[in-house]
């Protein structure tokens, strides 16, 4: 029987395998979810080193670090110069205001204060600032921080504000964006992708519309995974049930046409390396939509017409394309077949196909098609797909 170790974690991911994080906690109240953080990047394969400020060991204890990351705790400067960091990137969170000054200032006072002067100018330094509102819109902090964004390299996280306050973001998005800057090597870092999700719509008049189940949580998979992986990724979204992070370029649509128009225009303006057309794109749409709010005392009826599938109106040379087809009452031999008639007619580099009856909120199942490929891979649940899919993707740009 394997022994337990209390303190390992469930890998997520590899996207920071190999990686080395320090982490600087400053003074604040919002230290207490720190632990969280050290946790949630060592699900993304990163080994975690604490750095405290002494005014962070008032609020959270240093072994409490030592057991969420399997590491010393550094909290003084000693003979072992562990301030020189040799870290792939450096996070500050939460960065008090005082903490933020120091840094800017060029001071060096603490061994948290001095490993931050080692790394800047020559390694990532992603900051997540928490504060009172007051103190967040004092000039001086405002100056310091445009100060240190001049600095290359140099990540300063968006905070949230509530309750008064500036706080940081959730720890699962902080997570993410730490992959996306310090992750490892990848063929889409640093480069664009085109991504479609989610329903359109079709209006039958000025309150009512046609439309259909899909939810966007997928195509919102897909991009996560990509955006971890360093890439750039501008969602071309339809009226999606899920919440899109501010990670993602978010182009808001609903009817077919906005969606191919968004999607031209990311397309010449970002020049993407990939187009992946997750969307649920209606297939029919209102003939002829009616003015004002039709009388629910009368019967109604409407005439759709057929429309173009989206995937063949973007046509532009050296561009890679991701179809997806979805199917249903078929049996697997069937779905292959249709797919691989998709996958030729619509001119894909990768397609994935998928029964209706295998699509649920808990789980999903799906198979991808390559160029050159005989059997399609079976994929089972949305993470699966989206790593499967960036896999085969990069494996072609």
């Amino acid at each position: 029987m394997s022994h337990f170790d209390d303190r390992d974690v469930v890998l997520k991911g590899t996207y920071l395998s190999g990686k080395q994080i320090d982490l600087i906690v400053t003074g604040g109240i919002a230290s207490i979810e720190c632990p969280r953080l050290v946790r949630e990047l060592r699900r993304f394969g990163a080994q975690v080193r604490v750095v405290m400020t002494d005014a962070a060991t008032k609020f959270v204890s240093p072994l409490v670090f030592e057991w969420a990351s399997k590491n010393s705790v550094v909290t003084d400067l000693t003979g072992s110069a562990e301030h020189i960091t040799s870290a792939d990137a450096v996070v500050i969170a939460p960065c008090s205001l005082d903490f933020l000054t120091k840094v800017s200032l060029g001071l060096a006072d603490s061994a948290a204060a001095t490993l931050v002067q080692s790394a800047l100018g020559r390694k990532p330094v992603i900051i997540a600032t928490s504060m009172h509102s007051s103190l967040e819109q004092n000039p001086i902090f405002q100056q310091n921080k445009k100060t240190l964004q001049k600095i290359p390299g140099v990540f300063l996280l968006e905070p949230l504000s509530a309750e008064g306050k500036v706080k940081m973001q959730s720890i699962e998005e902080m997570a993410e964006r730490i992959c996306h800057v310090a992750g490892a090597k990848s063929k889409v870092r640093g480069r664009s992708i085109a991504l479609s999700l989610g329903p359109t719509r079709s209006k039958i008049d000025d309150v009512r519309y046609i439309s259909n189940f899909s939810t966007g949580s997928l195509g919102l998979a897909i991009a996560n995974e990509f955006f971890r992986r360093g890439a750039v990724v501008h969602a071309i979204a339809g009226p999606v049930q899920v919440s899109l992070p501010k990670t993602l370029s978010v182009y808001s649509v609903t009817t077919n046409a906005e969606m191919k128009s968004e999607f031209q225009e990311v397309i010449r303006k970002e020049k993407p390396v990939a187009a992946i057309f997750a969307a649920a794109v209606l297939d029919f749409e209102i003939q002829k939509r009616l003015k004002g709010k039709s009388s629910s005392k009368d019967s109604l009826s409407v005439s759709l017409k057929p429309t173009s599938k989206l995937i063949n109106e973007i046509k532009v040379k050296g561009l890679l394309r991701v179809g997806f087809k979805l199917e249903s009452d078929v049996t697997v031999d069937e779905l292959w077949k249709s797919a691989r008639s998709s996958f030729k007619s619509n001119k894909c580099d990768l397609l994935v196909a998928n029964r209706l009856e295998d699509v649920r909120s808990d789980s999903h199942e799906a198979y991808l098609f390559s160029n050159g490929k005989s059997d399609p891979i079976l994929m089972v649940g949305r993470e699966a797909i989206a790593r499967e899919l960036a896999d085969a993707i990069e494996s072609k740009i």
